[in-house]
């Protein structure tokens, strides 16, 4: 099989209810309008992104042995994701997450990890991994087993084997951060976090000062999501801060893992930084229109017109 990149980590079931903008008092029921099912998760996400983009790609990471798992699965393949190295396991639930969304599209998660806290170092088949070129971690917390010293073996033998590699981080709600990701650095091409999160994991304040965290640290490339801000790039060449699209935001969940999925076809194709994430940024400005992380990408013709769209200047700092 010919594969472009194995994305390793976190694919959840999502169940968005809006608008909610209060709870119900404790023992009342309230009604929403809008109660949907959608693929979510780093790794999940970002795969489907790529998968419509074109890009082959395959999840690997773990199921329960249940409807979420089903679902989850079937819409994998839906989007022509591979998915042979899928594992299912009665130990544990598939994770799943509801995601309470409020009038202005801002989200608050109740999150259960099933069985991706229990995906380890050997669910890793290097044979099936070698057949990419690219391997992407999504991510830290999620994926406890294989946070710390795990994901940095699987890192330095992916790269052994000529694999470029990546990571998106995820908040980390056990608050271990950095000791998540400590010996990801030094074997990562690409780090990309949201400005909220890569404040705790490098305990930076500016998107510059956490990007030269991660470019010290081993990482090549930063990339810093910030929203509706856009985001900002840096390697050791150059940086900038790119403005985001201007959309209606219907709904942001994904919208950053969706955005890595943009940066990443970019960067396989060998585009330079600033039209690596212009493409990130029309990602995410098409995710936020739509309820669920990768329901609003269809194309990459469709993406590529949308992208044009968008802002040229970039802000050099």
């Amino acid at each position: 099989m010919e594969l472009d990149v194995v994305s390793l980590g976190l694919s959840c079931a999502d169940v968005m209810v809006r608008p909610v903008d209060a709870f119900p008092e404790r023992g009342k029921l309230s009604l929403v309008p809008n109660l949907e099912i959608h693929l979510g998760g780093l790794a999940g996400v970002t795969a489907t992104v790529l998968s419509r983009l074109g890009v082959r790609t395959a999840f690997v990471g773990k199921l329960g042995e249940d409807g979420f798992g089903d679902y989850i699965l079937g819409d994998l393949q839906r989007h022509g994701v591979c998915t042979d190295k899928v594992l299912r396991t009665s130990e544990a639930g598939t994770p799943a997450t509801v995601v309470l969304i409020s009038k202005d599209g801002e989200r608050t998660f109740l999150h259960h990890p099933g069985c991706s806290a229990l995906l380890t170092e050997d669910d890793v088949d290097f044979d099936f991994v070698r057949q990419g070129r690219h391997l992407h971690w999504g991510g830290p917390a999620v994926t406890a087993g294989l946070d710390g010293e795990p994901i940095g073996r699987i890192l330095k033998r992916a790269k052994g084997l000529g694999l470029t590699t990546s990571m998106d981080t995820c908040y980390d709600g056990q608050g271990k951060w950095y000791a998540r990701i400590e010996y990801a650095l030094p074997h990562l091409d690409i780090v990309m976090s949201s400005l909220e999160e890569a404040r705790m994991y490098t305990g930076a304040q500016t998107p510059e000062a956490i990007a030269d965290f991660y470019l010290e640290h081993g990482a090549k490339i930063a990339l810093i999501k910030l929203g509706g801000d856009g985001v900002f790039v840096k390697d050791s060449l150059e940086s900038f801060q790119l403005p985001a699209h201007q959309v209606n935001v219907v709904d942001t969940t994904g919208a950053g893992d969706a955005a890595c999925g943009g940066f990443l076809y970019g960067f396989l194709q060998g585009w330079g930084l600033q039209q690596c994430a212009r493409l990130a940024n029309a990602v995410g400005g098409l995710t936020v229109q739509a309820m669920g992380g990768a329901e609003g990408v269809h194309s990459l013709d469709k993406t590529l017109a949308f992208m044009e769209s968008g802002p040229l200047a970039t802000e050099r700092v």
